[in-house]
This record gives structure tokens, sequence and C-alpha cells, in this order.
């Protein structure tokens, strides 16, 4: 997958390796989530991540040295009228081409998961947390009768 700007073509290559990566730097060990999440709120931090990781050269070595040159790539497609939200569905796009994503989706229902809120949150997690909280809750109050 290519980004083209006036001064440069960013080749982004998807391989599993680099997406465990970017799990990881999002702190999340679920991509899907963790894209889907920086994509609905145009995380401009976890796009220069997802982008510094994807990035190589002929050769296969990173195209970018640091940070602040992704920044400098993102500030050129700005300029070109590429915008925050455009660089997310190319890759949205790509990533979901490829098969990174659950299942394969259609364009629209690649848009309806960044445009829904509820879909970067993980229903079996938050489950889990309000039964812990559930479960303390009842304990604190059966055990309060027995204090000395």
């Amino acid at each position: 997958m290519i980004i083209e700007t006036k001064n440069r073509n960013i080749n982004l290559v998807l391989k599993t390796r680099k997406i465990v990566e970017i799990a990881n730097l999002l702190k999340n060990k679920n991509f899907e989530e963790a894209f889907t999440k920086a994509y609905s709120d145009l995380d401009i931090e976890a796009l220069s991540k997802i982008i510094f990781k994807l990035a190589e050269n002929d050769e296969g070595k990173n195209t970018f040295v640091s940070s602040d040159e992704v920044y400098d790539f993102i500030d050129e497609c700005r300029i070109e009228n590429i915008t925050i939200n455009d660089l997310y569905l190319k890759i949205a796009e790509a990533l979901n081409e490829e098969g990174f994503f659950k299942k394969k989706m259609s364009k629209k229902e690649l848009a309806e998961m960044t445009s829904n809120p509820l879909s970067a949150i993980n229903m079996n997690e938050l489950v889990k947390k309000s039964a812990e909280s559930a479960i303390s809750k009842i304990a604190e109050q059966e055990f309060q009768g027995y204090k000395a």
C-alpha cells in the first residue's frame, strides 16, 4: 500500500509481526480494538506509530528514523489535502483487504466500524469488570454482619 505526496511515496507493508508490535505500542493485545479506537478518536500519535512501524523502503528497512519524520510526512499529507481521516481510511482498507480484522468487511461495514463509538469497547472485558465489581459489593455486604 503506497501513500503518495509530491515529495515522497511511502510504502506501508502489512505483516503479522508488525501488527502485533503496533498492538503492543498502542497498549492493547487486540489489534482490531486498538486500531478502531485510534481511528474513531483520529489519534495522531497512534497514527504516527502505525505509519512508523509499517513504512518500508525497497530493501525492507524502516523508511523513517524518528517519529518526527513521520509527523513531517503527516504534515506533508495535510498540505496536499490528505486528512488524518483519509490516512486512517487508506490503512483500514488495506488491513481489511489483507485479512487483519476478525472478518472481511464491506466499505459500509468498515465505515460503521469507525463511526460507532461502541465498536471500540471490548464488551467481554466490560462485562467481566462489572461482574467483579458486583460480586465484591455482594461479598462486602455479606461479611458486614460477621465483624466483631
